[in-house]
């Protein structure tokens, strides 16, 4: 019996520093977590500046030049805008060379934007910072950067393009408003020759108005896709309609040598029907104007604006 005790105090004993053991084996694996965090950093994150900042500070240099390149490429793309709306407002304009110079001075400055861009593009492809191990090497912050440098200068490449639309469009418009301007004073004047009985004169100048309306109507095709019917249709159609009814007026009156026969007076029918389709005014000039614009040219503006709106995000997060 006096035995018994001394026979479960090892037993008791094994148990308790097993206890024990497992309680400072668990205190150091809590403890090794906590080194492991520490010692471990998601890919650029703050804690890993240490780590990238040779290549940040690289990558930052050759960042900072680029924007500095786009700052002074923005500072034109707000003149080349300033531009673009002047000749959206000048393209009706009863003189065309405030429009020529407005135009003359966009393609000078898309000029030198196209160039810069160009340059900039160049020393931008060559930034590291796309590899697959970017992400190791670099800091989020100046990843984040370059891109943002990348699509400024992708968004800047497409100006010279747009400001090309904006010039066609825009000579277009001021030869469709040169060329009704300059048939109405044929016709004009072809009226005066029949009102002085010069009938004969008179059809030869009605002859070139036609033409005239030819040159439109050639115009029209390359500024409107489709064929749905616009303003400038019906001016082509009723304009192009009172001339040859007015021509055939006076080639009756010069056949009958001014008399008035039952020819002239069904001419002369043909003639004022014509002449009640016409348009009323130089509003519609103005209409056809604003129709051609909202065709091509107006988009063409906004699309400056569009990208000088990409270029400035991109700059607010390239800084």
């Amino acid at each position: 019996m006096s035995s018994a005790p001394s026979r479960t105090s090892p037993l008791v004993g094994r148990v308790l520093r097993g206890i024990v053991w497992a309680v400072i084996f668990a205190v150091i694996a809590v403890g090794a977590a906590g080194l492991v965090g520490q010692a471990w950093h998601a890919p650029g994150s703050p804690s890993r500046a240490e780590l990238t900042y040779a290549g940040d500070v690289a990558l930052d240099q050759r960042l900072d030049a680029a924007t500095d390149q786009l700052k002074l490429i923005v500072a034109n793309v707000d003149l080349l805008a300033t531009e673009a709306k002047t000749a959206l407002e000048e393209i009706a304009s009863a003189d065309p060379a405030v429009l020529r110079e407005s135009l003359q001075r966009g393609d000078e400055i898309a000029a030198t934007i196209d160039i810069s861009t160009r340059a900039l593009r160049d020393s931008v492809s060559t930034l590291p910072g796309d590899s697959p191990g970017a992400v190791i090497e670099y800091s989020n912050a100046s990843l984040v950067r370059r891109a943002a440098i990348v699509t400024a200068t992708g968004a800047a490449a497409s100006l010279a393009a747009e400001w090309q639309q904006v010039t066609g469009r825009a000579l277009d418009g001021a030869q469709l408003t040169t060329l009704i301007a300059d048939h109405d004073h044929k016709v004009v004047d072809a009226i005066a020759q029949g009102r002085g009985r010069h009938y004969a004169e008179a059809i030869p100048i009605l002859d070139d108005a036609i033409l005239t309306v030819g040159e439109v109507v050639t115009l029209r095709k390359r500024l409107i896709a489709g064929s749905e019917q616009t303003v400038l249709d019906e001016w082509i159609n009723r304009t192009g309609g009172y001339d040859i009814a007015l021509k055939a007026l006076y080639g009756a009156l010069d056949k009958s040598g001014g008399v008035v026969t039952v020819e002239v007076q069904s001419a002369r029918r043909a003639e004022r029907l014509a002449f009640d389709r016409l348009p009323p005014d130089r509003r519609t000039i103005i209409l056809i104007v604003a129709e051609v614009a909202r065709c091509g040219l107006t988009q063409a503006v906004l699309a400056i604006e569009e990208a000088h709106s990409r270029i400035d995000e991109a700059l607010a997060e390239a800084r």
